[in-house]
C-alpha cells in the first residue's frame, strides 16, 4: 500500500518530515519551500526571468500571460548532479483560476526543466543520476513526485501519493 504523511505548516512555511513508500522506495523530505516565501526577484535575476514561460519583461518589471504584474519570487538551489545551480521562480498569479501560482525550475543555463501550477517545492532524499526527486505541492490531498530524466533533461512525473 502506498502511504504519504505530510503535515504542512502553512503559517510558518515549513513542512515536517515527509515519508512515502512505494514498492520498497522510501521518500524522505530534505527541504521544502513555499512559493510565496521565495525572495523577491531583483535586477540580477533578469537573465533567469527572461526564460520563464508566461513572463514578459516590461518597463515596470514582469507581467504574466494575463497581463498582471506580480511579485516574482526567485530562489537558487543545488538539486544535485547536473542541476547544481538550479533556480526556482514563482509567480503567485496562476491566471486561470487555480489555487497557487506558476512555479518554474530552470537549470544553470536557464533551460526550463519543470513548469506548472504549484504552491510549494519539496526536495526529496531520493535521486536519479545524482539529481534529487521533487514534489510540488498542489491544493488537495495528493502529493505528486517527479523524477529527473537525464536523456530529456526534464523532470518526469513518477507517482501521486494520497495524503
Amino acid at each position: 500500500m502506498t502511504t504519504l504523511s505530510l503535515m504542512l505548516c502553512a503559517a510558518s512555511g515549513l513542512v515536517s518530515t515527509a515519508h512515502a513508500q512505494d514498492a520498497g522506495t522510501t521518500f524522505h523530505e530534505l527541504k521544502s519551500y513555499l512559493g510565496s516565501d521565495l525572495p523577491v526577484a531583483t535586477a540580477k535575476d533578469d537573465a533567469v526571468l527572461r526564460h520563464v514561460p508566461d513572463l514578459e519583461k516590461t518597463a515596470h518589471g514582469y507581467k504574466n500571460a494575463c497581463g498582471n504584474r506580480n511579485r516574482i519570487g526567485v530562489l537558487h538551489l543545488d538539486l544535485g548532479g547536473v542541476l547544481q545551480g538550479a533556480t526556482v521562480t514563482y509567480d503567485p498569479d496562476s491566471c486561470w483560476g487555480q489555487t497557487g501560482g506558476e512555479l518554474t525550475v530552470l537549470d544553470r543555463n536557464n533551460r526550463v526543466v519543470w513548469h506548472n501550477g504549484a504552491v510549494d517545492i519539496t526536495i526529496l532524499s531520493t535521486t536519479q543520476d545524482g539529481v534529487h526527486d521533487l514534489s510540488f505541492g498542489q491544493p488537495g490531498s495528493t502529493q505528486p513526485v517527479w523524477r529527473w530524466d537525464g536523456p530529456t533533461h526534464q523532470y518526469k512525473f513518477l507517482k501521486t501519493f494520497q495524503g
